[in-house]
């Protein structure tokens, strides 16, 4: 299992999405996830997530909710030990997570 869980709550966020998810993987520190939730969006944001393979689990809604609502929806998901929160339009330094 791993230590931290990244939620991830996203809504059409395909313009900065791939930034944001590349600053998770260069994070130094390796033992994470991503837990994204796709809050019905009609761009491509799911299929960047889920072009990253198993270390991001993208789940779907099949409509649009509350950023409260999304974000629990992605809580009840998460494995790991910490909750990180990551918005789609941000970026992490690299030592984040340290």
């Amino acid at each position: 299992m791993p230590t931290v869980s990244v939620i991830m709550n996203c809504l059409n966020g395909e313009k900065y999405l791939r930034d944001a998810i590349d600053s998770v993987y260069t994070q130094t520190y390796k033992d994470w996830e991503i837990v994204f939730w796709d809050n019905a969006s009609i761009d491509r944001s799911g299929e960047i997530a889920k072009s990253y393979g198993e270390r991001v689990l993208y789940f779907r809604s099949d409509r649009t909710h509350s950023l409260g609502k999304a974000r629990n929806s992605a809580f009840a998901q998460a494995r790991g030990d910490f909750i990180a929160i990551l918005d789609v339009d941000d970026i992490w330094l690299p030592d984040k997570l340290e």
